[in-house]
């Protein structure tokens, strides 16, 4: 969201960031103002992670939109109402997975636009099932009921992602390119390809996925390359034993992570790999859970890399991964696929075009 963010205040406009109080560090890393709003209840979430990873493979996704809408939204909504009441916004940008904002923006009446975070698809398939998780918390509100989400789908949608990474026969979405940061150069020279290897920020707390993360840096350590690990706020890079080939730190930006990148090794969440096709780089995407399987596969289908591995069922092996990363290195061909999605997110029109549609002056 941060570069919608950026666009607006360049056009002048004030901002206010409301999130859960947990978010407050990458707020501020971000420089803007941070609302705090209350955390869900940890034993609440634990529980409904128990609920999700419980179920079959192919129902998580369901199961974890379903218990999770009206939780998150409950516990959001009085630090969201306080936020809105007090500041007054003329316009309210969401992204399409939090949905306390949608119910604050329809009681107040407050202009809303939702963000994708990931592939358009997911709107056909979550939006329904959070409306009708959603149903009795509106009522409690004095909203009509409104079990199809029509609240929801008549929001206009923006994206970052570029079309042609997308299943075709989508809904209609805005499409936009964030500003291209120059990147800072990575001081460690050496003529081995540099590799980046991350989980983002989430994956690497949940246990199987750090098993495999960790799967991960062992296999490309033991070829020929330089491997860049960033591990996330909450990892000890201290804690890692790595030979001298690797470097592990807890966070990078990405455009610096991947300058002079030839190859990154990921967990397929929407903005590593987003970051990724934007710089041009091909990727071996090791899917944990969410959208990232869905990800990977479109990787996979449009040429810019490989999928190995399916979470906790079928985890990816040492073989497996250094097989990947050997081809990916060797084939010019996804590279030459990733540069192709570089260039069409390129000529994307700029996040400062989507202004006028965010706050409709």
């Amino acid at each position: 969201m941060v570069p919608f963010a950026e666009a607006l205040r360049r056009a002048g406009h004030e901002l206010l960031v409301a999130a859960p109080a947990s978010f407050g560090a990458a707020v501020e890393r971000a420089g803007l103002p941070h609302r705090p709003c209350p955390d869900i209840d940890p034993d609440e979430l634990a529980a409904v992670h128990r609920r999700m990873f419980a179920a079959p493979p192919e129902q998580r996704n369901e199961v974890f939109v379903s218990l999770g809408a009206e939780l998150a939204a409950r516990t959001i909504m009085p630090g969201l109402l306080g936020a809105v009441d007090e500041w007054r916004p003329e316009a309210i940008l969401r992204e399409v997975g939090e949905l306390g904002s949608a119910i604050a923006g329809e009681l107040r009446g407050v202009r809303t636009t939702q963000l994708l975070i990931g592939l358009d698809k997911f709107v056909g398939f979550t939006l329904p099932l959070a409306a009708r998780a959603l149903t009795g918390f509106r009522e409690s509100l004095g909203l009509p009921p409104d079990p199809e989400g029509s609240y929801l789908h008549r929001q206009s949608s923006l994206s970052l992602l570029p079309l042609s990474f997308e299943e075709p026969g989508g809904p209609a979405v805005h499409r936009f390119r964030a500003p291209a940061a120059e990147p800072a150069p990575l001081d460690w020279a050496g003529d081995a390809p540099l590799v980046y290897a991350t989980f983002g920020t989430v994956a690497g707390s949940v246990p199987f996925a750090a098993a495999t993360f960790r799967t991960v840096v062992e296999a490309v350590a033991d070829l020929p390359v330089r491997l860049l690990v960033t591990v996330g706020d909450g990892g000890r890079p201290e804690e890692w034993t790595v030979p001298e080939n690797v470097r592990v730190l807890t966070w990078l930006p990405q455009p610096d992570a991947l300058a002079g990148a030839a190859a990154m090794i990921c967990h397929g969440g929407t903005g590593t790999v987003l970051g990724g096709l934007a710089a041009g780089v091909p990727m071996v995407v090791v899917p944990q859970f969410a959208d990232q399987p869905d990800n990977a596969a479109r990787v996979a289908a449009t040429g810019a890399g490989l999928a190995i591995g399916s979470g906790e069922e079928v985890p990816a092996t040492a073989e497996e991964v250094r097989a990947a990363v050997t081809r990916l290195l060797a084939e010019p061909s996804f590279a030459t696929a990733a540069r192709s999605f570089a260039a069409e997110i390129a000529a994307l029109p700029s996040v400062d075009e989507a202004v006028e549609l965010i706050t409709g002056t």
